[in-house]
């Protein structure tokens, strides 16, 4: 029985999520099928069926993946608002999405949500919220809108990035962002 603990699935598994990365270098995610998927995995189209829906499960489950492993890079870290608005938080988070970045314009190309979803606590306990006290707003209703136009900015300044080739190097764009940040420490 091929089951998620099994080697065979989870080796079918990087094989579907690589030949979906190597489709992306060439291909926008909504030109993408699951028949060209399994055609480069050298698969059965039920094979993919039985780890993914679709193939925007497929990418959303891979973004969740590559998020835990930009969250990896600070474990041990301790994490406070000073740490989170800082380059030492912001370089390696782009050096990443950088180094991933066919990835990444994939994910943000079909962002229409909430970009954070995973994390939203800490972010919102540790940043968000200490910040906004500091500064008078005790409404917790003002601070979402805070947040989300945090959120909203920081993912269209990655989008921006990743369409246009990650030119910038990662430390510009953290200087571009702390920039634009200055104003809310």
């Amino acid at each position: 029985m091929n089951t998620m603990a099994n080697k065979r699935f989870q080796e079918n598994e990087k094989k579907i999520q690589e030949s979906f990365i190597s489709l992306l270098n060439t291909y926008d995610v909504n030109q993408i099928t699951v028949r060209a998927i399994c055609e480069k995995a050298k698969i059965n189209r039920s094979t993919f069926y039985a780890h993914y829906q679709d193939v925007y499960d497929l990418l959303d489950r891979l973004e969740i993946a590559m998020n835990n492993k930009i969250v990896a890079q600070y474990k041990g870290r301790e994490i406070d608002e000073i740490f989170f608005i800082s380059d030492e938080f912001f370089i390696p988070f782009l050096d990443f999405i950088s180094k991933n970045q066919i990835f990444y314009k994939a994910c943000l190309q079909k962002r229409k949500s909430f970009p954070i979803s995973q994390g939203f606590e800490a972010l919102w306990n540790i940043v968000i919220k200490p910040i906004s006290l500091k500064h008078g707003i005790t409404s917790e209703d003002e601070m979402m809108y805070y947040f989300v136009f945090f959120q909203a900015g920081i993912t269209m300044v990655l989008k921006r990035w990743v369409d246009n080739g990650c030119i910038e190097t990662p430390s510009e764009i953290s200087s571009y962002i702390m920039n634009c940040l200055s104003r809310f420490r």
